[in-house]
């Protein structure tokens, strides 16, 4: 008894499972690999993971019932007789002659050439390691069964208790301390751009040979934000912005104007530099960043003395 064979079946039993719960859904195509069991599938639904574990739970009653797994194989008459409208899939796009019809017995039959246990039982188990939409109603299943199904099993619930703990969580609150932990961070990222909209609509400059520079260092700004706002007051004309961020790893931001022709990236490079990191770009915007986030304000000073060397 190979993987491959209880991988196989398990696939039949899975996809079947599947379908029961979501209705309508079709088999696109199967991949069997040592290190990659895919089923790929069409749906017009929405997928989600209450539904998986139920399919989940059918389709491991049917390997602890250990029932029969059935290979029949004859003409086109006397298996359309035996089967009729029990096979999954359409009798006109079988081609071959005689078909070979694989059946979990009293719960799938569907035309298949592929290798299988003789018993649901000896596929061990089986579970879903996660499901990706494609797009356009196609979606993929990874999948492992036997031993590798229990090891990522037990796998995901030591990750879920570690989680727990480090919430301070318990299992019958979990997904509702997620919830609000999401709902948390998405309301801190709200007001996070708000503030950072506000500090940079009061932005002030300062001239450096008749040139409007504006330099300042902020604290956990959207990097997002920073770019949109240097872009914007780029257009005005004898502009230079010069940017800085000093939370996680350190940013810094160097943007000109169009009206001036020097190349932003070798003097935001000077500044990257003493923040022990680098940077990239075009010409007239380039960002960087590095580890020293001390010395940003440092950074900064030494980008508009090297400015003021060339205007």
């Amino acid at each position: 008894m190979s993987e491959e064979s209880r991988a196989h079946s398990g696939e039949h039993i899975l996809f079947q499972a599947l379908s029961r719960v979501f209705k309508g859904m079709e088999s696109v195509k199967v991949v069997i690999e040592p290190d990659k069991k895919q089923l790929f599938v069409r749906y017009g639904g929405t997928i989600d993971w209450n539904g998986v574990l139920e399919a989940e739970r059918i389709a491991n009653r049917v390997v602890r019932e250990n029932r029969r797994i059935i290979v029949a194989i004859g003409g086109r008459e006397e298996m359309m007789q035996r089967y009729g409208g029990r096979l999954r899939g359409r009798w006109d796009l079988i081609k071959d002659e005689p078909i070979r019809i694989v059946e979990v017995e009293g719960f799938d039959a569907v035309a298949c050439k592929g290798e299988h246990v003789d018993r649901t039982g000896e596929i061990g188990f089986i579970a879903v390691k996660k499901f990706n939409a494609l797009g356009r109603g196609d979606y993929e299943f990874q999948f492992e069964v036997g031993e590798k199904a229990w090891d990522h099993v037990l796998e995901m619930k030591k990750l879920a208790m570690n989680m727990m703990e480090t919430f301070g969580t318990r299992p019958d609150l979990a997904e509702n301390t997620a919830r609000n932990l999401r709902d948390e961070v998405s309301a801190l990222r709200k007001s996070l751009r708000e503030a950072s909209k506000k500090a940079l609509e009061d932005l002030t400059y300062e001239e450096i040979k008749g040139i409007r520079v504006y330099a300042k260092v902020f604290e956990g700004f959207d990097q997002k934000e920073l770019m949109k706002r240097a872009a914007d007051l780029k257009k005005g004309g004898k502009t230079v912005i010069v940017f800085g961020d000093a939370s996680g790893s350190g940013f810094l931001l160097l943007g000109r104007s169009d009206d001036l022709n020097f190349n932003a990236v070798p003097l935001l490079e000077k500044g990257c530099s003493l923040l022990g990191g680098r940077c990239g770009g075009k010409p007239e915007l380039a960002s960087g960043g590095g580890f020293k986030t001390k010395d940003i304000d440092g950074a900064i000073e030494l980008i508009k003395r090297e400015l003021a060397k060339i205007l």
